[in-house]
């Protein structure tokens, strides 16, 4: 069996991908708004400014809705199911789609405080997912 899917990198992911397999969680931020950016794009949404920075993000956030998947989509991601996807507001702001780890389906919660932590994958990558945050 195949193990989970690698991220695609592009000359525009690459900075965030570089990041996580060091252990950094990186998001975009606009020079122009202000605002911060999150999926990896070359022009931020909010003003089209091509002035986007990256910064080292909190890794803080809390779940806006979630879903426990016990029927997995493929081989791979059979060995962990059931597991948690979720849709994370990050402190900063943008949401995000990612799992929960370390906690069971029936404890998940929306509003639960989460933080980043990185799930290591074939050949050095690192995946940000999420965990609950304590303390």
């Amino acid at each position: 069996m195949k193990g989970k899917p690698l991220p695609r990198v592009t000359e525009v992911t690459r900075p965030y991908w570089d990041a996580a397999r060091a252990g950094r969680f990186v998001i975009q931020r606009c020079g122009r708004c202000r605002r911060f950016v999150h999926y990896p794009r070359p022009w931020c949404p909010h003003c089209w400014s091509t002035e986007l920075d990256w910064v080292e993000a909190s890794g803080r956030g809390e779940v806006v809705t979630y879903t426990a998947v016990h029927q997995a989509p493929s081989p791979a991601f059979a060995v962990g199911a059931p597991y948690v996807l979720a849709v994370v507001r990050l402190a900063e702001g943008p949401q995000m789609m990612a799992n929960v780890v370390h906690i069971q389906p029936r404890e998940m919660r929306v509003g639960l405080p989460v933080r980043v932590t990185f799930e290591e994958r074939e050949g050095g990558f690192r995946v940000p997912q999420f965990e609950p945050a304590t303390g």
